[in-house]
């Protein structure tokens, strides 16, 4: 930035404060050793070097530095291409600039279009909306040719300006303790007529001691271009520090590696002298030895792109637009993998670039897993190029965990040294089984244990021969066959530093001797689904399952359901594509809050919420070129340590706060309800849960209404004592079962045979019994539940159905937006305390309406549900335009009926 005088003195023009601390020279010393999962960062920014020379187009650029000033002739036309929609930025006097400060004279400064609609600066240049809307940018303010060809010593050439309107977009993260840059809207009639600047996430594009070149507008001169002694400085995480002429009015200039690929935003300089006062330990001297005159501080590409993702996520004002602007930015950031700063968690801090860090060190925070099949690697064992690319292609994507499938024994070995030695990660290799002399193919697990565990592990006993046993291969066809040889292998993966605990429980499956026998397959999906039964208990009880590889997916649903798994909540995901499919099963007190997918998958046979596919990354443009197959590729985001305390710990926090005090009640009626309902003090003594229930229950030839009406005291009964098991359970305090819940239960889901209540009913999805109980009560009720498919007494079934309504009100099994499902449905404002409400709620639970299944897979309006609730508007109106299934039938208003008649009963009798 510089003042509008024609040559300012240095003394009028304000220092940009450089982002980074120099002081240490070593690559990425502000992340500390280890960063992002790379054991030797000065090693992976040689091996970028190393790639991006032989994978340009005809062997890459080289560029001499230093004695011979020489750049290659395509690199000239690269920039010239690239200086097109670099702009001279020009802001008027009287506003006030980034410190506040009213300026008399006016600014200018440099920017340049990353996007039809954007344009890159300064923060510092553009530091307001108010200085955007009165900023000019000017195109075309250079040199024509044919004056240049003339040599015409005065010229001041027509330029195309544009007005920038921040009103539509404006980005910006400040010079002090920020990134230093500013996005703005622009119209697209500039970008179609002088092109754009691609923006891309890689970490290690340009390396110490390469060129760069930077674009600008020195002291609102015209247009230049710095190509001599260049050479970068330093390299850390968020900047770049390099040697390249720059003056006051070159900040917001486009800074170039030697491929002409963006790097870095140019925003700060200092003279030679400054820089080895303050930072004597940084290089001194060029390569060629003259002293070092300026050193300039470029913001890189990459940092700005993950500050943008952190503020997408955030949910603020500038959300929308930083979304809008990662739209446009390409390519995947090595420190961060594919999927970036999605899942990670940054301090609550004002200083972005310190939030940008807590990112890239934010690796225990996820766990980046894919499923790749190698077989036709046996093609190219021998193309040492070939591998030179899987290698780069693994790296580019940098996950924490391969799961290989039918790779060559030989080409696994070169494929981990060549990454240890090009790239500076060194993978751990574990085998699905011993490997054999003369074995061709395996099935292997990469991980880096510095930073992750990877420990084989064995299924139950009782299942390790099933998995081997002879199997018909078809009706009526004969002949037996083994379903596998040896029984698939089983990993557990977690974190380094935890103890031992695992996050995931991995298995990946070659499917490939069974090829498309659909019998076959789907008896392997119900095999799968028993051994995890088996299996997840012990220290695997809160330990999601992830099933991978040649499956399409194994695991149907169906079988879930079937084997009633611990209380899993099941997604399954598929490559339409390539083939490649995982199971993923979500334990209730999982570790992971939510699963990232790439956007080459699509989710079959899933209403989970803890599942998002993220469209705009892909891996098929870092695969696409090596073969016909890709990875299957997703991230593990695990819980935020702040809400992953347990109910007993809660429980404990909570009694050492109010363990003094009396136990709230609900209120004693709903006044604002169409009907009052009364909450009896406790009907029985406290050890009724020793001495039991009565269950004498009259249900012969009796109507709902007559029922309930009879069993009344019963059902007091049994409430309470669902209520004192309960307690003992949740000593924090619990949402009581009321006797509206039963009566409105009873009248919305009760079985009928000719108008009269029938114990033993056959539902829909084959339950048995008055009240349907779900297939997987065992999750909710522990253990010693009856079959839900068999008839069972009519007390059984009421004892056990209440129990379920009482864990559906006070059972944590899993965070939905910052609640606790379903749990802290009831103990909303406006519901807590209203009995006829909170049995309106639980009726909508049972009903499904908090099922994103039942809208076709959109997010549930779970705000408009309950405020709609604690509003006692009815469900039909509730639901409307929502998308709900049964929105706009009869079947609605038929639960709505049910609920007022119980309702309007209870209050009567």
């Amino acid at each position: 930035m510089r003042n509008d005088n024609p040559n300012p003195p240095p003394r009028d023009v304000p220092e940009v404060p450089f982002v980074s601390d120099w002081a240490d020279h070593r690559p990425f010393s502000d992340l500390g050793p280890g960063a992002g999962g790379i054991d030797w960062l000065d090693r992976m920014l040689k091996g970028w070097e190393k790639t991006r020379e032989l994978t340009e187009e005809g062997g890459g650029f080289e560029a001499e530095v230093g004695g011979w000033n020489t750049v290659p002739a395509g690199l000239l036309e690269l920039l010239a291409r690239q200086r097109r929609a670099v702009a001279r930025i020009v802001v008027r006097a009287g506003l006030r600039d980034y410190r506040g400060v009213v300026s008399d004279r006016g600014w200018t400064g440099t920017g340049f279009l990353v996007a039809p609609n954007l344009l890159l600066t300064n923060h510092h240049v553009l530091n307001s909306p108010e200085a955007a809307a009165e900023g000019v940018a000017e195109f075309e303010y250079e040199w024509p040719v044919d004056k240049l060809f003339a040599d015409v010593v005065t010229v001041n050439p027509p330029s195309v300006q544009f007005r920038l309107e921040p009103a539509r977009l404006f980005v910006t993260s400040p010079a002090d303790l920020g990134l230093d840059f500013t996005f703005v809207w622009i119209s697209e009639q500039a970008a179609s007529r002088f092109g754009s600047i691609e923006m891309e996430r890689g970490s290690f594009m340009i390396n110490q001691s390469e060129p760069s070149f930077v674009i600008h507008h020195p002291r609102g001169r015209l247009k230049e271009i710095s190509l001599d002694d260049t050479e970068v400085l330093g390299v850390n995480a968020t900047s770049l520090l390099y040697a390249a002429d720059t003056d006051y009015g070159s900040s917001g200039a486009c800074v170039f590696n030697k491929n002409g690929r963006l790097v870095a935003l140019h925003h700060a300089r200092r003279a030679g002298a400054d820089m080895a006062a303050r930072y004597p330990q940084m290089q001194q001297q060029l390569l060629d030895g003259r002293a070092v005159t300026v050193a300039n501080e470029g913001i890189k590409i990459s940092a700005i792109a993950l500050d943008l993702e952190n503020r997408a996520r955030a949910g603020k004002s500038d959300s929308e637009s930083a979304a809008e602007i990662l739209r446009h930015v390409r390519g995947s950031d090595t420190l961060t993998g594919m999927f970036g700063g999605l899942g990670r968690q940054a301090a609550e801090r004002g200083n972005d670039r310190e939030r940008v860090l807590d990112l890239y060190r934010g690796g225990e925070q996820d766990l980046d897993i894919g499923f790749w099949n190698l077989r036709w690697l046996l093609d190219v064992s021998s193309d040492q190029g070939r591998l030179d690319a899987i290698a780069a292609a693994m790296m580019d994507i940098k996950l924490d965990v391969w799961c290989l499938s039918e790779v060559p024994v030989n080409v696994l070995t070169q494929l981990v040294d060549l990454i240890s030695r090009k790239f500076g990660i060194a993978l751990q290799i574990l085998h699905a089984e011993p490997v054999s002399a003369g074995q061709v193919l395996t099935t292997a697990v990469l991980w880096r244990a510095e930073s992750h565990t990877c420990v084989g592990a064995e299924w139950p006993a009782m299942m390790r021969d099933v998995w081997t046993r002879s199997v018909p291969l078809a009706d009526g066809q004969g002949g037996m066959r083994p379903l596998f040889r040896t029984p698939p292998p089983l990993f557990r993966l977690g974190i380094a530093g935890t103890e031992g605990r695992a996050i995931a429980c991995l298995v990946p499956f070659d499917l490939r001797e069974i090829g498309q026998n659909a019998r076959l397959r789907r008896l392997v999906s119900k095999l799968t689904v028993h051994a995890i039964g088996l299996a997840s208990s012990g220290p695997d009880a809160e330990v999601d399952w992830i099933v991978g590889g040649d499956l399409q997916p194994p695991i149907a649903r169906e079988d879930l359901i079937a084997h009633r798994v611990q209380g899993f909540e099941m997604a399954g995901v598929r490559d339409e594509a390539k083939g490649g499919a995982i199971s993923y099963l979500h334990a209730p007190r999982s570790a992971v809050g939510k699963v990232f997918l790439s956007g080459d998958l699509t989710p079959v046979e899933s209403d989970a919420q803890f599942i998002e596919v993220v469209k705009g990354r892909t891996v098929d443009r870092f695969f696409a070129a090596l073969s016909d197959t890709r990875p299957v590729v997703m991230r593990l985001a695990l819980q935020a340590r702040s809400s992953a305390m347990s109910e007993d710990d809660l429980s404990q926090v909570f009694n050492s706060l109010v363990g003094d005090l009396p136990t709230p009640s609900p209120a004693a009626d709903d006044r604002r309800g169409t009907a009052s309902v009364s909450t009896a003090a406790p009907l029985v003594p406290a050890d009724v849960d020793q001495v039991g229930w009565p269950g004498d229950l009259k249900s012969e030839n009796l109507t709902k209404q007559r029922f309930l009406q009879l069993n009344r005291p019963v059902l007091r009964v049994l409430a309470e004592m669902v209520n004192t098991r309960l307690r003992a359970q949740y000593p924090a305090g619990i949402s009581p079962l009321s006797e509206a819940d039963l009566w409105v239960v009873i009248f919305a889901e009760a079985g009928l045979k000719n108008g009269l209540i029938n114990p033993d009913a056959l539902h829909s999805n084959g339950e048995r019994g008055l009240l349907p109980l779900p297939n997987n009560i065992t999750f909710w009720n522990g253990p010693g539940v009856p079959d839900w498919r068999q008839p069972m007494p009519l007390a059984v079934n009421l004892e056990h159905y209440a129990t379920y309504l009482g864990q559906l009100k006070n059972k944590p099994v899993k965070e939905i937006g910052g609640r606790m499902f379903y749990r802290d449905l009831f103990r909303m404002q406006g519901l807590h305390d209203n009995a006829s409400r909170q049995a309106r709620l639980l009726a909508g639970v049972i009903h499904g309406y908090f099922v994103s299944q039942n809208y076709g897979g959109r997010a549930v309006p779970t705000d408009r549900i309950l405020a709609g609730y604690a509003a006692d508007r009815p469900i039909p109106q509730i639901l409307a335009g929502t998308g709900y299934v049964h929105t706009g039938t009869g079947i609605l208003e038929g639960r709505q009926r049910n609920i007022d008649d119980a309702l309007a009963l209870l209050a009567a009798s």
